[in-house]
């Protein structure tokens, strides 16, 4: 049997709203379990911060929420951008689905320590539900306007 998960917003900034999953029966949604878990890795302390200011970067932007500074993950994309963006390596994902320049959904993600996402232990998990996360919420169809999700109640998919 099957759980369900709705879309909730997560963060809205001057340009960008973003979303994230929750489940039905958690407390937690996936992007607040995710940046739980990563605050406990003292050692991820500074690439944390880094991804939390590429949020509030994107999320102020006014071209809205560039899809090519994002990295293609099949379906879905990742955080933070493509390393052409960045200083230094991040060994951490957080797994999105890019709906428009102004709307985002988060997922979950972890510490990277494979080539591939699938091969990953820490993170396969979360690339596996977010890919099934975007296909699923593609089918359904996300209205926006703005950085509003005007459709959000019908938005359930498949935990």
């Amino acid at each position: 049997m099957h759980s369900f998960a709705t879309i909730e917003e997560f963060a809205r900034f001057d340009t960008v709203a973003f979303y994230t999953v929750k489940g039905e029966e958690n407390t937690l949604s996936e992007t607040e379990n995710f940046l739980e878990r990563m605050k406990k890795k003292a050692v991820y302390a500074e690439q944390l911060d880094e991804l939390i200011s590429w949020l509030k970067i994107i999320g102020n932007d006014k071209r809205g929420a560039v899809f090519s500074v994002f990295r293609s993950e099949r379906v879905c994309v990742a955080l933070p951008p493509k390393s052409k963006y960045l200083d230094k390596a991040i060994d951490l994902r957080l797994y999105c689905h890019w709906v428009s320049k102004n709307v985002v959904i988060l997922f979950n993600g972890g510490i990277k320590t494979a080539s591939k996402a699938q091969d990953c232990p820490n993170v396969s998990h979360h690339f596996y539900n977010a890919q099934s996360w975007t296909k699923q919420l593609t089918e359904i169809g996300i209205e926006t306007e703005g950085p509003e999700i005007t459709n959000i109640e019908e938005l359930t998919i498949k935990y």
